[in-house]
């Protein structure tokens, strides 16, 4: 097997939120000693890249990875995703490497790993035809065609980085699940780790807080958070390979990552310098820069202030967390092609639903309550009703969508303002949540049947009527 393939087989795994550039890496380093991984960080992005893809030979970082091996560091990095993960990657290789089990999957992939790494740093580049012979034996048309693959193959490889650029700036990480594999404990740290965990907890605890609290799309940014965020990075980035705890180690790389993703929409792209104040607002000075503040950096900052806001509770775990997080019960699905609305009130339909859809799967679902502590979720509620909704929902023709979508409007409203306010009843956000999953069906005609008694199927259907 060649690198690439394995490489692609192992990221839908473990890769989590990492790019094709940073997980290549981590496999490399992962298999070297500390010092030895140093030797390779001269290496550039774009060439992991090319290595993931293929379309660069592993031969020369193969070699230096040989001469500084520490191969029982990949053992451990795969046995630190846990059982469930280590089972989805014996069913994965099983086709290439026998007798696969719980006990020895991280062993075996190692080593077969190991030898993909042997193989290549063996092999020997074939000779190259002299450019004077090829230039006698290719026609007018070969050149020709040679141009314009050459011209297509840039055009390709162009797409491809903006694709990984896209896929590392969407995609939900698989943190989360990682996280739930690997709890910290800090009743078993070693005293060396309890050490770094004190350290860790002073360095980042205000710095996570702030990310939280602070929204930089609706306030001004202390021009100085990106440099005490890369002070943090500076920080760990040799004592992360010291902590022998898998669960804290995790937590500190995730966390890492997640910062260093964060202080790209702290740039210059995306703020800009207010000097006698000495802060950084939101850029919103023209019409594009107002579509990418609304399309890119709402959003994507968002995301990532949700992943900072995760890493928190990580690091401060209570048992309360995973209380009273279940999901409204929703129906099922029954995709139609027909509509009883006209043409306009369809198109209108799905510009509403396009805004306002991942509110409602987010409120309906588990885990909800962490959407609404940093008040992220009730701002944005009441900015979408004030600039937009409170005017256009009246453009709807027919009377029974109208009722639809102005009772979606009120219920938001309603609890975005309990939030706002401070006056958070557990008792009147179940009944709320209820409403959202009943108008989030009749919203969603194609998906849902009309006719289907609901409640009979489901029990707290009525108690979201109105």
């Amino acid at each position: 097997m060649e690198f690439t393939e394995f490489a692609n087989l192992l990221k839908p795994i473990i890769g989590g939120s990492y790019n094709t550039k940073r997980f290549t890496r981590t496999l490399f380093e992962s298999m070297m000693t500390e010092n030895g991984s140093l030797l390779i960080e001269d290496i550039s992005d774009e060439t992991f890249k090319s290595y993931y893809n293929g379309r660069t030979a592993i031969t020369k970082i193969a070699q230096r990875v040989l001469a500084n091996l520490e191969d029982e560091n990949f053992v451990e990095y795969l046995d630190s995703f846990g059982d469930a993960t280590t089972q989805v990657l014996i069913t994965t290789f099983n086709p290439h490497i026998n007798d696969l089990d719980q006990m020895n999957a991280s062993r075996k992939i190692t080593d077969f790993f190991l030898e993909i790494l042997r193989n290549a740093a063996s092999s020997e580049k074939k000779k190259s035809t002299p450019k004077s012979a090829e230039k006698e034996d290719k026609t007018s048309h070969d050149i020709l065609s040679e141009k314009i693959f050459a011209s297509g193959q840039a055009l390709a490889d162009a797409w491809s980085n903006a694709m990984d650029n896209l896929v590392s700036e969407t995609d939900t990480p698989s943190m989360k699940n990682h996280a739930k594999a690997l709890v910290l404990n800090e009743d078993i740290l070693n005293a060396k780790d309890t050490t770094f965990l004190e350290r860790f907890k002073d360095e980042v605890e205000p710095i996570l807080e702030f990310c939280i609290e602070h929204d930089p799309t609706a306030e001004a940014t202390p021009v100085s958070l990106a440099d005490k965020i890369n002070e943090i990075l500076t920080s760990w980035k040799f004592d992360v390979r010291k902590i022998k705890d898998k669960a804290f180690r995790s937590l500190v790389l995730d966390t890492m990552q997640v910062l260093a993703d964060y202080t790209y929409y702290l740039s210059d792209k995306f703020l800009r310098l207010i000097p006698d104040r000495n802060i950084l607002w939101f850029r919103n000075e023209s019409w594009e820069e107002g579509e990418q503040l609304r399309n890119v950096l709402q959003p994507e900052s968002y995301k990532k202030r949700c992943e900072i806001r995760d890493l928190y509770m990580r690091l401060y775990p209570i048992p309360e967390d995973n209380v009273n997080t279940a999901a409204v019960e929703m129906p099922e699905e029954q995709p139609s092609d027909y509509s009883p609305y006209s043409a306009e009130d369809r198109v209108l339909l799905q510009e509403f639903t396009s805004d306002y859809d991942e509110i409602m799967v987010t409120l309906i679902g588990d885990n909800y309550a962490f959407s609404l502590v940093d008040m992220s979720l009730p701002s944005r509620i009441k900015d979408l009703y004030s600039t937009k909704w409170q005017t256009k929902a009246d453009y709807f023709l027919d009377p029974s969508l109208k009722s639809y979508v102005f009772g979606l409007l009120g219920e938001l409203n309603k609890l975005s303002e309990s939030f706002l306010g401070g006056n958070n009843d557990s008792a009147s956000i179940k009944s709320i949540r209820t409403k959202i999953r009943n108008l989030y069906v009749k919203l969603h005609p194609n998906s849902f049947d009309k006719a289907i008694p609901y409640d009979a199927f489901i029990d707290d259907w009525d108690d979201g009527e109105f």
